[in-house]
């Protein structure tokens, strides 16, 4: 861990030393791949947005009123940048039916029965994500996998804490029933 964090490097690179850039994507970059691929879905599009929100930020990194952290900042503009990504394009829907039937399936990529298990459950998590809509996916990424505070997101989104609290309820419902139709099938 760094003891001069973020704050010292936004300093520096303001001061024109712009490598110092660096150290803020490097401790950045996987949380901020990890929602814009959540949001999006495709590897290849979350590089590419994470990529445009470190550009983006470092091109207002002067704006960065330090009325947040700057991960918070960071984490709302790759949102932003994700779901208008995700609006503009023609998102094909994914049928129950193209799930993988059962654990059996992972079978011959893992090394054990219980890796494949889990591997199931993980892919099925991914794939009920998938069935949600961008907001929720991106709510959903910032409170299990990014693990923050409703008060954080709030700073994120733009949503309020209890509109957030409905909205997650929501899209675990959601998420909930296309994992009960996929195991029914």
């Amino acid at each position: 861990m760094d003891p001069k964090g973020d704050i010292f490097y936004i300093g520096q690179v303001l001061e024109g030393k712009i490598n110092a850039f660096s150290y803020l994507v490097d401790k950045h970059k996987d949380k901020a791949y990890n929602l814009a691929f959540r949001i999006c879905g495709n590897r290849e599009e979350a590089e590419e947005i994470a990529q445009d929100a470190f550009l983006k930020a470092y091109r207002s990194l002067k704006d960065f009123k330090r009325k947040s952290s700057f991960a918070t900042w960071l984490y709302r503009i790759v949102y932003n940048t994700a779901i208008s990504l995700v609006r503009t394009r023609k998102n094909r829907v994914l049928s129950v039916e193209e799930f993988p039937v059962d654990a059996v399936d992972f079978l011959s990529f893992s090394s054990s029965e219980e890796e494949a298990v889990d591997d199931y459950r993980n892919s099925l998590i991914s794939f009920a994500l998938q069935k949600i809509s961008e907001e929720e996916r991106g709510l959903i990424t910032l409170y299990y996998y990014n693990e923050l505070d409703t008060e954080e997101i709030k700073k994120i989104t733009g949503i309020s804490r209890s509109n957030i609290k409905v909205r997650l309820f929501r899209a675990r419902q959601k998420m909930a029933e296309v994992i009960r139709k996929v195991e029914m099938k």
